[in-house]
């Protein structure tokens, strides 16, 4: 198989995802007879919009990531295609907890769940990494032992933040919330260093 084949079935994966997400948020139906009535039935669906937003942003972020890695590979062998199969393979399940945390989102095992399946994810991108550097016929020139460092130290942040979050579900699920959001934030502005270097590298 191509590399072009692999990221055009991944990119579809990604798509379903983020489709399914949209489909978690359901129109109020019926026994709406004034303003109010629809203000409240509004406000009560804001807990199903935000875990939406952020989850979207969250699967972006990981579709950058799967993306940037993809970049730094020249072809793919037999072991990459299984990797991204299963690493898939997780993408695809996170519209799950996500909607039973929109459905539950001040319950410990909600967080928990959801917090897991981010960790699980954002963890595979080691492996990603790892074969594609340790295979010198896979990956391009420009990937070298300063970008792979680099690419370790920002794939890290993930992992770390969603087992925080994991952590401290059980005492405080706000808390959970707050180490989620701070990976999403973590990896927006820090991976545009790791794109400077693929630049740097690609032009040298």
């Amino acid at each position: 198989m191509s590399k072009n084949r692999l990221e055009a079935f991944s990119d579809g994966v990604f798509a379903i995802a983020t489709t399914l997400l949209v489909l978690g948020i359901s129109v109020p139906q019926g026994g709406v007879e004034s303003d109010h009535e629809l203000a409240m039935l509004l406000a009560g669906m804001i807990p199903s919009i935000l875990t939406f937003v952020f989850t979207f942003l969250v699967v972006g972020v990981f579709w950058v990531a799967h993306h940037r890695i993809f970049n730094l590979t020249r072809s793919v062998d037999n072991v990459l295609l299984w990797q991204n199969v299963f690493y898939l393979l997780t993408v695809a399940i996170i519209p799950f907890p996500a909607a039973i945390l929109a459905r539950h989102p001040f319950f410990r095992t909600a967080i928990l769940f959801y917090a897991v399946v981010l960790l699980v994810v954002a963890s595979q991108h080691f492996l990603l990494l790892r074969h594609i550097y340790r295979k010198t016929e896979l990956r391009q020139p420009f990937f070298t032992r300063e970008v792979y460092r680099i690419a370790r130290m920002t794939a890290s942040v993930g992992p770390a933040c969603y087992l925080a979050a994991a952590a401290i579900s059980t005492i405080s699920p706000l808390a959970s919330f707050v180490f989620v959001l701070a990976a999403l934030f973590f990896y927006i502005v820090l991976s545009n260093r790791i794109r400077a270097f693929e630049r740097v590298g690609s032009a040298g």
